[in-house]
């Protein structure tokens, strides 16, 4: 059983709210020929229909509004963020499901209006994230998305690129004061331009060991605290995106921009009240599906609650009956409540809804099942030596 949830580090945080450019009513059904069409774009590493999806003109206008920015000065950042275009800025998607195998499904329109589409990236011991696309459709008929929320980040995309994507980047000290709420010297701006440099090019070492010294308040603020785990994931520090963590936990946790992020620490750190408070903000935000089903069954069995684990992990299935997470996790479940014959019947119906095939020793080697091992039912269904013919 693995209950760790690794934060999908694709972009990073930024500290502040954004009143968000309304966009136009999409009509009834465009939201979920969106979501199919972009889950597939993305399954298939489809850059030119990604490219065709993404509105990058609309996405950097919205992000200088973030930033406030008038005149020239506008002119420049819309023009300079279209230039980026819309492959470099969805590349760290494509690598994460690479690496990964991930996948990513349509999950909804929300009920919102006007509706957006909600897609989940599934990653496997990655983790997952949600990402909830703003639609806009022009008189011409054509959809695309002007922005969308991360739940990773807590934030849309315009926030990110007019934020964080600018501390990085900026010799502005008023715009790093605005966004991380200290305003740092001309050594201080050097340091975090060199990061941007550094994460660019993945040195992510160097990234990591200069995000931990940059001067104070600017290292504990939200923003690079974030971007501090974010590096250590790419790094492939895990004790370093535990100390991340354990810093953000301290200072932000009740910042719901922060919750699903500490829901890997929580799980760590066997918090399980915390656990289920990031589980409640994460549900109101994105609504309920068969992962934050699973994952509540995983916290009520971390806290020994059996039936309720069992309960919510049965939902899990209920909601998406094709994922085979959920029925291994049920079953390890049932084993747990002495449950053996529904906990066997449970792993029948596995071998036959996923084609897999399991053997006596797999269950034999592992003392979290010897209770099952010795029980009847087990030897009717793997008995130690194979039946005659």
């Amino acid at each position: 059983m693995k209950h760790a949830i690794r934060t999908l580090a694709l972009v990073l945080l930024t500290t502040r709210g954004f009143a968000e450019t309304p966009a136009p009513a999409a009509p009834p059904g465009i939201a979920e020929r969106f979501g199919l069409e972009i889950a597939q774009a993305l399954n298939e590493r489809d850059r030119d229909t990604l490219s065709g999806l993404i509105d990058m003109h609309a996405l950097a206008m919205r992000a200088a509004d973030y930033q406030g920015l008038t005149g020239r000065d506008r002119q420049d950042f819309v023009r300079g963020t279209e230039s980026v275009g819309v492959g470099k800025l969805t590349a760290a998607y494509f690598t994460a499901l690479d690496a990964s195998h991930g996948t990513v499904k349509f999950i909804r329109a929300t009920k919102q209006f006007p509706p957006r589409s909600l897609v989940r990236f599934d990653m496997a011991d990655h983790g997952f994230n949600y990402c909830e696309f703003v639609l806009a459709t022009d008189s011409a008929g054509h959809t695309r998305a002007v922005d969308w929320f991360q739940l990773a980040t807590g934030d849309l995309m315009s926030v990110t690129l007019g934020g964080v994507g600018q501390v990085l980047s900026t010799d502005n000290p008023g715009l790093v004061e605005r966004l991380l709420g200290a305003r740092p010297d001309a050594s201080a701006l050097e340091q975090l331009r060199r990061l941007g440099d550094l994460q660019r090019a993945g040195k992510y070492d160097e990234a990591l060991d200069l995000v931990k010294h940059l001067p104070e308040p600017l290292v504990n603020s939200r923003v690079m605290l974030t971007t501090r785990a974010s590096v250590a994931i790419y790094a492939k520090r895990t004790d370093e995106y535990y100390l991340a963590l354990a810093q953000i936990a301290k200072r932000y946790s009740t910042d719901p921009a922060a919750s699903f992020m500490l829901m890997d620490y929580y799980y760590k750190q066997h918090d399980i009240p915390q656990v289920l408070r990031a589980l409640d903000t994460m549900e109101k935000r994105i609504g309920v599906d068969g992962i934050t089903r699973q994952l509540r069954g995983n916290a009520y069995f971390l806290s020994n609650d059996l039936p309720n684990a069992i309960r919510y992990t049965e939902e899990s299935i209920r909601l998406e009956p094709d994922r085979l997470e959920p029925h291994d996790q049920r079953a390890t479940f049932l084993v747990h409540s002495a449950r053996y014959a529904d906990a066997v019947a449970e792993y029948r119906d596995i071998e036959q809804r996923f084609g897999l095939h399991f053997t006596r020793d797999i269950f034999v080697k592992d003392p979290e099942y010897a209770g099952l091992v010795k029980s009847n039912v087990f030897g009717a269904w793997l008995p130690d030596r194979p039946k005659a013919d």
